[in-house]
């Protein structure tokens, strides 16, 4: 296709049967798409058989990157993954920081990689500009993601990106993720069972080739106002010095200052949030090891870690593992309480499970990746406890949502109890529980409503509708509201625009974006004539795209619904009143979400009108 940022080819690999084919990219669907994570959604679409197996060969899985990535716009390397998870058999999205690896499958010639099939031994796959090739990984299999990482830069170059799966993901376990670089997660839900299930150690890509720029004058100019825009930030070198640890406080400065080692940032990214750390002291002294996040590597201490390097210690190596750190402890803590409830036999929960202790969750780690006794069970997250145990586990659980657990609520394991759309997202969004706020200015925090009208302005959100987001704000005869279900709505808009792009969504990068400078770069980079309403409308296609492909799958309003343990006097509060939530509230909240879309307040099912009206 002619202009610029797209690469303009799809490259698709059937592990079956070893062959390879380059597709060309179809421009009026690139544009109607946007790109990126839109486009991974329609050719998940279009790929996925309603009612596959998700670790069955006939899942194919996408990654693709967007038309922004492998640019010098700031922080636009995010790769975006599409397959049928199989914790909860929803199609859903997954993202990462793309690292090197985004932008090395543009430099390839490749905007997207759809895998498919399943080899009948383990390999890796080799992406090398127009050099595609498929190695054996048997003397990989069983290594974990750092020194399967570390064995092909050293081999091949450390110039590639390398997307690798560790023994979680190798022996199908459901809470298994990928790693990009050995530094961003992939897939909460599963995608790393997924590439396990296909055989697929690594993706390795490395290219040559550039990416092209349709209007230069135009991309310098907006690029270099958006820079000086970043370097006046007063708070920036302090988000440079402490990452995302400088939004979720959960080392003290200090003890983080003394094991870091340096700040590491994905390719275009002026901030960084990732880590190298480096022990100074005790049993651990000078092992080194890299981290999605800080913040994360505190997450032991909220299941009962005194020990502040025990915990490190753990976080890494459930990373080597490539297992969802969040599903792992749940899972764990359930199994602990049904052992103590005589549920599960004590012999059988050996060694004992202690919550706090490292060595006792590692060793749960290695049973679960190698599917030992219990751990073949655990490896299946909480679906597996309850299919194996009945009515107990499902009485002890922490509260499910597509049979994963929310990160974010009043129970924890991240303790928050203002209900607003991330809360609302975590049951909303197809792919279950995440973090993905896009920019909501109800993250984490409670602001006045009068801080709200700017804010949806720059996620895109139109006049019209941030009235009926806030009804009554600034007039004296009505008191204001604020409707949580539409404003998630402009919340998934904005998510899928930064994602089709190739924007990361993280809040210390996307604070600087708006939609209207979002479609500006767009139409520079691509040289497509789309302006912030054609954005506002692919993006919305994108969304509703991605609920066809789970209505098709059999799920309904029935799956969007919300645990027992938010509500009463211990659950959720309204973000505005603190009054508890209930459920009456919440429900319609959910409507209000469909209605905004464009989709039937009683099922969620877009109407006809909508569908014509996005050419869907």
């Amino acid at each position: 296709m002619k202009g610029g940022g797209f690469a303009g080819r799809i490259l698709r690999v059937d592990l079956t049967r070893r062959v390879t084919e380059v597709l060309p990219l179809d421009g009026g669907l690139a544009e109607k798409f946007v790109g990126g994570l839109g486009l991974c959604v329609k050719l998940a679409y279009d790929r996925i058989r309603p009612g596959t197996d998700p670790l069955s060969p006939d899942n194919p899985l996408i990654l693709g990157a967007g038309p922004l990535v492998g640019t010098s716009i700031p922080a636009s390397s995010r790769v975006y993954g599409i397959t049928k998870f199989p914790s909860s058999g929803t199609i859903g999205w997954c993202g990462g920081g793309g690292g090197r690896w985004g932008c090395n499958l543009k430099y390839a010639g490749f905007d997207h990689l759809i895998v498919e099939g399943r080899a009948d031994r383990p390999v890796w796959l080799n992406i090398e500009d127009d050099r595609i090739e498929i190695h054996d990984a048997t003397a990989l299999w069983g290594r974990g993601i750092a020194e399967t990482c570390e064995t092909l830069w050293a081999r091949e170059g450390r110039a590639a990106g390398i997307v690798a799966v560790g023994p979680g993901g190798e022996n199908r376990v459901v809470f298994s993720m990928a790693s990009i670089d050995n530094l961003a997660t992939l897939g909460r839900g599963g995608f790393g069972a997924v590439l396990g299930s296909k055989n697929l150690k690594a993706i390795r890509v490395r290219g040559t080739k550039g990416v092209r720029v349709a209007d230069r004058k135009r991309y310098r100019e907006l690029n270099e106002k958006l820079l000086n825009r970043i370097r006046s930030y007063p708070q920036l070198q302090e988000w440079q010095e402490l990452g995302l640890l400088k939004a979720l406080p959960l080392l003290p400065r200090e003890d983080y200052l003394q094991i870091k080692k340096r700040r590491l940032a994905c390719v275009s990214c002026p901030i960084g949030d990732k880590d190298v750390i480096e022990f100074q002291e005790g049993p651990f002294q000078g092992q080194r090891f890299c981290s999605t996040s800080v913040a994360n590597l505190a997450t032991p201490l909220i299941y009962g870690f005194q020990d502040r390097t025990e915990a490190v210690k753990c976080v890494t190596t459930l990373d080597d593992y490539g297992l969802d750190m969040f599903e792992f402890f749940g899972v764990l803590a359930l199994a602990g309480k049904l052992v103590a409830e005589g549920v599960i036999p004590a012999d059988e929960a050996e060694p004992a499970i202690r919550m706090g202790s490292r060595t006792s969750l590692e060793a749960w780690a290695g049973k679960i990746c190698r599917g030992e006794g219990l751990g073949k069970i655990l490896g299946l997250g909480f679906n597996g406890l309850a299919a194996e145990f009945g009515a107990a586990a499902r009485r002890f659980a922490p509260p499910l949502i597509k049979g994963m657990q929310p990160y974010i609520g009043p129970q924890g394991p991240m303790i928050w109890n203002l209900f607003g759309t991330q809360e609302l997202g975590q049951v909303l969004d197809p792919r279950g529980p995440h973090v993905g706020a896009s920019g909501s200015p109800t993250y984490f925090a409670r602001r006045p409503l009068e801080a709200f009208p700017s804010h949806l302005d720059r996620m895109g959100a139109p006049e019209e509708a941030i009235r009926r987001i806030i009804p009554g704000l600034g007039r004296e005869d009505q008191a204001p509201e604020l409707r949580i279900g539409r404003l998630l709505k402009y919340s998934h808009r904005w998510f899928a625009i930064l994602g089709s792009l190739g924007i990361c969504a993280r809040g210390q990068v996307n604070r600087f974006y708006s939609a209207a400078l979002c479609a500006d770069l767009y139409r520079a980079v691509t040289g497509l004539p789309t302006d912030l309403e054609g954005l506002r409308q692919g993006a919305d296609r994108v969304w509703t795209l991605l609920r066809l492909a789970n209505l098709r799958e059999g799920f309904s309003r029935k799956e969007d619904g919300f645990p027992e343990q938010w509500f009463g006097a211990e659950g959720f509060r309204d973000y505005l009143t603190d009054a508890p939530v209930t459920r009456e509230a919440l429900e319609q909240m959910v409507a209000d979400y469909y209605d905004e879309q464009g989709w039937e307040p009683e099922t969620g099912i877009p109407t006809r009108g909508r569908l014509e009206e996005l050419g869907l």
